[in-house]
């Protein structure tokens, strides 16, 4: 009897803690989903197509190429251009990479030629944010991001055809994802 009543404990211990732990790195939490703006990025980025879980590599290997060239980034951030309910893992097409700050700007401009760069307007999009706490942080953010603003579109009526680009934008000084549903025609 003595034997059940110190496993029960244990249990009980280990439960009370995965479910703190979970907690901590924001499993239950509630995420705001609101409009506003976002805005100017200059990105420097590779293309991906393969599982969007996967992408973590290329957004390094894009930091370490910038380091080389004496740039460092601090943020990164993913463009997903395929939904991935209707198009297969290994065929998921992405633009990966890091998010060029206006300091960084001028000594970029004598190694550009050697990387691909897209400038994103300031635009308007449905966002909300998820914090970075752990690498967990990178697989539970779109799972509670996405389903928040898809839900945040049933209720506010906006079509599909009214998104544009999704973003993440991995804001490494704050510690935080933030999600980006670009809403076309708002500026």
């Amino acid at each position: 009897m003595k034997v059940v009543k110190i496993i029960l404990w244990i249990v009980a211990i280990l439960l009370v803690a995965i479910v703190g732990w979970l907690y901590y790195i924001g499993f239950f939490s509630t995420l705001k989903v609101t409009e506003k703006a976002v805005g100017p990025y200059t990105l420097v980025y590779e293309d991906y197509t393969g599982p969007y879980s996967n992408t973590g590599p290329v957004v390094q290997a894009v930091f370490d190429r910038l380091a080389k060239d004496g740039i460092k980034p601090i943020d990164g951030f993913g463009i997903y251009l395929d939904d991935p309910s209707k198009v297969k893992a290994s065929q998921l097409r992405s633009q990966v990479g890091c998010v060029l700050a206006d300091k960084d700007l001028k000594a970029f401009k004598k190694v550009a030629k050697k990387y691909k760069v897209l400038k994103l307007a300031k635009m308007m999009g449905i966002t909300t944010e998820f914090p970075i706490k752990n690498n967990l942080s990178y697989m539970i953010g779109p799972m509670k991001a996405y389903p928040a603003i898809m839900k945040y579109m049933t209720e506010k009526k906006i079509a599909n055809e009214q998104i544009g680009t999704c973003l993440e934008y991995y804001d490494m000084a704050g510690m935080k994802i933030t999600f980006v549903f670009q809403l076309k025609g708002k500026h």
